[in-house]
Parts: C-alpha cells; sequence; structure tokens
C-alpha cells in the first residue's frame, strides 16, 4: 500500500510562479490554483496530483475541495505557503481550518488593509505616513487642506501601484477619486478588493479609499524572517521609480541597497519587530516597502510574504539565493539558509514595459541578450497578447524583465533606459 505523499500547500498564486515552483521543487507542494487562472496560463498544467482547482472566491468550497482532493490522494499538508496579497486572507482561513501555522485571520486582515497598518504603526510611534480613509471627494480635499502637502490616494487592499495617485492639487484629488469610484465598482479582482472587518465595521475598499502623506525620498524594500521576538534581514534592495509610468510604478531593483548613510541600519530590525508586532505576526516571512526620510525609514506596506515581480528571479542571480524556496522552508518550520553578505552581487532587476497598448505582433530580444551586461532576460508576454495600459489593466503593460550587472553604481538609471531601448516591439491595434 502506497505511503502518505506530504507536501506543502501553496495558496492561490499566479501561472508563472506556479511553473517556477514546478521545475525547482518537483513534489514539494500542492497548488490550490483558482480556475481562471489555469484556464488563461500560458503554462503547461502539472499532473493531476500536485493542484487543486476551484473557485477561491468561496472558502468554504475550497476547503471542502481541498479536503476530498487530500483524501483522494493519500496526502498529508506539513505547511502552508502563500505569495499573493490576494491570497492571503484565504491561507489564514484555511490554515484556521487544518490546523497549519499561518498567520491569524485578523493579522492579515490589518496587513492588508493600507490605513489599518498604519493606524497601529503611528500608535506605536513608528515612522509612517500620516493616512485616514475617505468615502468622498469632500474628506479627500479636507485632508489634502488639513496636511498642507501633496498626498497620495490609493485602494485600500491594491496591490502594487494600480489606480494610485500623486495629488498635489485639488483638482487632482477630485480627478483621481472620480476615477477610483469608477474603476473599482466595476473591478473584476473580486478577492483584491474583497470588504473586510474594521474597528469601524465592515470596510468595503470599492467605496472607501486610503488617503495618505506623500513621503518623498528613496524608496526600499527588504524581506526579513519574523520569529517569535527575532528578526532576520534576508534582502534589502533599492527601488528605481519608472517616471514614464503612472505614479508608484518600479522600473527596477537594486541588490544589494545601499541605504542612506543617515539612516541607522542597526535600529532597523527592531522597527520592522515592533512594526510586525504591531499587526498581530508572529512568525512569518514577511516584506516591508518603505521611504527614506529625515533618516527614518517611513513604512508603506508590510505584508506576510516574500517580495515579488521580478525580485526572486534577481535574489537568486545576485547571491543564489531562493527566497520561494525559503518561503516553503518556513511554512514547513525548517531553518532558513541564508547568503552571506559577502555573497551578494550588485545586480539589476529591470522591469520591461511597452508603452502602447494593442496586441504584439513580435518581441526581439536579441539587442538585449547580446549585451555583456545582460545576465537574464524573461518574457511573460509574447506574440498574439493583447496590452492594455492604465488604468484599465496595470498589469500586461510589463512584459518581463531583465537582470544586469550595471558598469557603475553611479549610471544604473541611465543603464536602465538604455537596456529598455534595446527590446524591440511591434504592435497591432486590438
Amino acid at each position: 500500500m502506497p505511503g502518505v505523499d506530504r507536501r506543502v500547500l501553496v495558496v492561490g498564486t499566479s501561472g508563472d510562479y506556479l511553473d517556477l515552483l514546478g521545475r525547482r521543487f518537483p513534489g514539494r507542494a500542492v497548488w490550490l490554483t483558482d480556475a481562471s487562472v489555469r484556464k488563461h496560463a500560458a503554462y503547461l498544467a502539472p499532473d493531476a496530483a500536485t493542484e487543486v482547482l476551484c473557485d477561491l472566491t468561496r472558502p468554504d468550497e475550497a476547503l471542502a475541495t481541498l479536503v476530498d482532493h487530500l483524501a483522494r490522494w493519500r496526502m498529508e499538508l506539513t505547511g502552508l505557503a502563500c505569495y499573493d496579497c490576494e491570497s492571503m486572507p484565504l491561507a489564514a482561513f484555511l490554515a484556521g481550518a487544518l490546523a497549519l501555522p499561518y498567520p491569524s485571520p485578523a493579522a492579515v486582515a490589518a496587513c492588508r488593509s493600507k490605513l489599518v497598518s498604519k493606524q497601529r504603526w503611528r500608535r506605536a510611534g513608528l515612522p509612517c505616513p500620516a493616512a485616514a480613509r475617505v468615502e468622498s471627494r469632500e474628506q479627500a480635499l479636507s485632508f489634502l487642506r488639513r496636511l498642507g502637502n501633496p498626498v497620495v490616494l490609493k485602494p485600500l487592499t491594491g496591490s502594487g501601484s494600480e489606480l494610485t495617485f500623486l495629488c498635489a492639487e485639488a483638482q487632482d484629488c477630485t480627478r483621481a477619486f472620480e476615477l477610483m469610484e469608477t474603476r473599482l465598482a466595476a473591478h473584476d479582482d473580486v478577492r483584491m478588493y474583497a470588504s473586510y472587518a474594521s474597528s469601524e465595521g465592515q470596510t468595503d475598499p470599492r467605496r472607501v479609499f486610503g488617503i495618505e502623506e506623500f513621503v518623498e525620498g528613496p524608496e526600499f524594500s527588504c524581506d526579513f524572517l519574523l520569529d517569535g521576538d527575532h528578526v532576520e534581514v534576508l534582502r534589502s534592495a533599492r527601488k528605481i521609480p519608472a517616471a514614464e509610468q503612472t505614479f508608484g510604478t518600479t522600473l527596477a531593483y537594486v541588490v544589494p541597497a545601499e541605504f542612506p548613510a543617515e539612516l541607522d541600519l542597526a535600529a532597523l530590525p527592531s522597527q520592522l519587530l515592533t512594526a510586525a508586532h504591531a499587526l498581530g505576526l508572529e512568525r512569518a516571512l514577511c516584506m516591508l516597502d518603505f521611504i527614506v526620510r529625515d533618516g527614518q525609514a517611513f513604512m508603506i506596506e508590510m505584508a506576510p510574504r516574500p517580495g515579488g515581480d521580478c525580485l526572486p528571479f534577481l535574489l537568486q542571480r545576485s547571491a543564489g539565493f531562493d527566497i520561494l524556496g525559503a518561503e516553503l522552508d518556513v511554512a514547513e518550520g525548517r531553518p532558513v539558509a541564508t547568503p552571506d553578505s559577502r555573497q551578494w552581487e550588485r545586480l539589476v532587476g529591470l522591469r520591461l514595459f511597452v508603452t502602447g497598448a494593442g496586441v504584439i505582433e513580435r518581441l526581439d530580444t536579441a539587442a538585449l541578450a547580446a549585451d555583456p551586461r545582460v545576465r537574464e532576460c524573461y518574457l511573460k508576454q509574447g506574440p498574439g497578447d493583447t496590452i492594455i495600459l492604465p488604468p484599465a489593466d496595470y498589469d500586461s503593460r510589463v512584459l518581463g524583465h531583465v537582470i544586469f550587472a550595471p558598469s557603475s553604481p553611479d549610471s544604473i538609471e541611465a543603464e536602465c533606459l538604455d537596456l529598455s531601448a534595446k527590446l524591440r516591439v511591434e504592435m497591432s491595434e486590438a
């Protein structure tokens, strides 16, 4: 009689990550995937034992389908991992039902809300932007007038730079609010913008938005391992903003990060620990986005998952550090093997954008691949794919990424623009 198949449960992630995880860790995980992701994925589906397809907007049905799958394939779960913000509430629900270690639903809700997290951090005396919830244009304008400085209007539970606007004047606030009202009311990502419980009752992020002080300064991100009262920073990256894209869009990541001299790096782990505990986190692999101003790390967003986008590819190239595998290790209670600081090679993860809408007819990466600085060129879009630009869609404009070794730390931004121009894209009208 066959033995029990022991695997980590990976809750709801994208097709490219599933493909990457499947190739790196065959037989280690079982994936709970939304049926719509598999339907539109450009990657081969795994074997029947490895993937559970269901509607992830229905937690009870997802749990029942998963339990049936585990029984049918004689599987036993060794832990639970999650790589996507919109899947974290479901992950917390399933962990509770299956008695698996994972941040609580309350902790996940606090992380997901860009307002609740900042309210808790400010109560703990930690640096972060002043923030408020707004339900009307009048409330947004009142916050702008009261602050007297530019503000950022954003969804409470969004991801990346989607529908995030810098507003310096009253007319900026009005236009942004109206656009958010229209777009979020019709948004098809049910899980990303699902209602959640807060101290002010049930909050619907499709009609209630976040507004916060604009903090000006260089932006960074880090991943850190939280275990009780211990914090270990696993990686850091500097973000280079995409000046030609919508506000908040990252053009590139530089690892390892070089921080401003005025930032007290020795105090950062203590700040991360206090910030994580304020959100109810006790043990997790977490990411943090922050901006350095006046020698302080002003925290923007924290989540119990590793940083995404092209960062996993970049960390692998720079130091041989597999952050996706580290998340599986944390889920199973295994130690995480971290690179020595001397192992990191300064590399840049450059995101490749298309500037026009339409259908991709041809992508030519020959000039990129021939450039001696380039270590990797990865495309997730190809001929036949349709590109829709913001504010209608913020994802399809990203064609993939390039990882390169910069010629000089002082010319990174110029080199990003130079390499971006070497990608040849031919489009036709949709």
